[in-house]
């Protein structure tokens, strides 16, 4: 039965598999079924091999070369081993279409270490890398992901020139360029028409010493690389734009480049960029197909500058994630509001004011019924945690709640949360220092309706061998991960137990768990 299937059909049954990581190793004992079912899955085995260290896989590759290629390698003090002599049953090169330039160098210079014996020197090591990165721009009929990290590795490999560039390098869809003064390389990847997802560095300034000033038109020409280089596409689906820990000024421009990708733009990141000064965001305003929405380390944000986000309507705003970033209140209130029941997944982890989180949750009590995943680091006192129990009231369909913050007394209002959880669900971390009774904690576990599957409680260290009893007793049938890291005070016996009825416990080390308990012997 199964060598009469058609090869498109076990070709996507493959991929399907592959795209689980649980069953993706069952892949390799696809391999060994039948000749048929081997030729299918070893292109798929071998689009990105690089998720691991592996002595075995960089021999193949060199196998891979031509005799004169390994010659130029032994000529540079690279001694190759016998197994590269032996022609691969498959030519394996061919078969990558997932490129990553820092990977790949990295994981042959780590190659290189591990023969010490040998004379290689940084040169060979160079040329190993320039020429596995030929070997696969010349023989793969396809790029679809393409990375590099750093601009130095851009200048020493200029792949858009290497043979085999034009008719591989265009099916790039997913592209990565981080570092400084990309212009020139988004200019060479212009080739790469279909580019659906984009990562890339914001321009930043660089100083003019003759001048001794900001080279405002070096940094002018680098914007305008961008943003000709977004311009210059009509799919952009998911867009990340990162400055560094400094802030990175976006110039404006950048930001209003994402008009022409009104219709397609999915997903838009903005990361450590200073907005100081930035006019409004009509770019990303007139993005109304947007879905997920994320600030991360942003600031300089105004409700006048974020306004086009709210008078556009973003309806179908599924993701909104806003972490140390300041934007205003009023802003994500009317975004969830405008979002309504498309709204599912809220982050809010910032340094704001009791007052934002209890607006926000207000919002998302009165607009957003379908949250279905929670997290804050807002949680500080009762006033929050009162929000926090609006929330999970009126929110019947929520699945993962995550909240952080300041060190509390939960004795009173943990029985008031378990009350409040909904029987949807499933996921539950408190990664705060909170303080709790036995007698507080088993009413929070009757109050729970929901069969949770995962309870982190990562920060309390009040837990101890009865905490644990108490968790197995009211959560054994269905809780398949506890995370418990700082419950030093329990004994490792207890931990056994708890392993055999569930599967994934977090817990300390017993080292640690011995040298408190030593601690709390000697203060007694």
């Amino acid at each position: 039965m199964a060598s009469s299937l058609p090869n498109l059909c076990l070709r996507k049954i493959f991929e399907c598999i592959e795209e689980n990581e649980e069953d993706k190793p069952s892949l390799h004992s696809c391999l060994l079924v039948n000749r048929h079912w081997c030729q299918e899955v070893v292109p798929i085995l071998w689009r990105s091999p690089n998720a691991y260290m592996s002595k075995q896989l960089v021999e193949v590759y060199i196998a891979c070369l031509s005799d004169e290629e390994k010659q130029i390698l032994n000529d540079n003090g690279l001694n190759l081993p016998p197994s590269t002599e032996i022609p691969p049953t498959f030519d394996y090169s061919k078969y990558r279409r997932v490129l990553h330039i820092g990977g790949l160098y990295h994981h042959l210079w780590w190659w290189c270490n591990l023969r010490r014996d040998e004379c290689i020197g940084a040169e060979g090591r160079w040329i190993l890398t320039e020429l596995l990165l030929k070997l696969f721009i010349s023989r793969c009929p396809a790029i679809y992901r393409f990375s590099c990290d750093a601009t130095c590795l851009l200048e020493k490999y200029d792949i858009t020139s290497y043979p085999g560039a034009e008719s591989c390098l265009p099916h790039i869809r997913r592209l990565t360029l981080t570092g400084k003064r990309l212009r020139k390389y988004f200019e060479k990847f212009s080739i790469c028409h279909g580019v659906c997802q984009l990562k890339t560095y914001l321009p930043i300034y660089e100083w003019d010493t003759e001048k001794q000033c900001r080279d405002i038109e070096k940094f002018e020409a680098e914007a305008e690389g961008l943003v000709d280089f977004i311009q210059a596409h009509n799919n952009l689906q998911d867009l990340e734009l990162h400055g560094d820990y400094y802030g990175h000024d976006t110039g404006g421009r950048i930001i209003q480049a994402l008009e022409s990708q009104a219709k397609s733009l999915v997903r838009l990141k903005l990361s450590y960029v200073r907005f100081e000064g930035h006019p409004p965001f009509y770019g990303i305003g007139a993005c109304k197909n947007l879905e997920i929405l994320e600030f991360d380390g942003c600031d300089g944000l105004t409700s006048e500058m974020c306004a086009p986000l709210i008078t556009s309507s973003l309806s179908r705003l599924s993701h909104l994630n806003i972490s140390n970033s300041d934007l205003p209140v009023d802003i994500v209130s009317a975004l969830a509001s405008n979002a309504n029941i498309s709204l599912r997944e809220v982050i809010l982890c910032s340094t704001q004011s009791s007052e934002y989180l209890v607006q926000v949750i207000e919002a998302l009590v009165s607009h957003c019924p379908n949250i279905t995943k929670f997290e804050s680091n807002q949680i500080h006192g009762t006033i929050e945690i009162s929000a926090i129990c609006s929330l999970l009231s009126n929110s019947q369909q929520l699945e993962s709640l995550s909240i952080y913050g300041a060190s509390l007394d939960a004795e009173k209002f943990l029985p008031a949360i378990g009350q409040s959880i909904p029987s949807s669900l499933r996921r539950l971390s408190i990664s705060s220092e909170w303080q709790f009774t036995t007698t507080a904690f088993e009413s929070f576990l009757e109050h729970c309706k929901a069969p949770l599957t995962w309870l982190t409680l990562s920060g309390c260290e009040c837990i101890t061998d009865e905490y644990l009893e108490l968790i197995v007793q009211y959560l054994g049938k269905t809780l398949r991960h506890l995370g418990v890291y700082r419950a030093v005070y329990t004994r490792m016996e207890s931990f056994e137990k708890v392993r055999k009825v569930i599967p994934e416990v977090n817990a300390p080390e017993e080292s640690h768990l011995k040298f408190y308990q030593r601690r709390c012997l000697r203060d007694d």
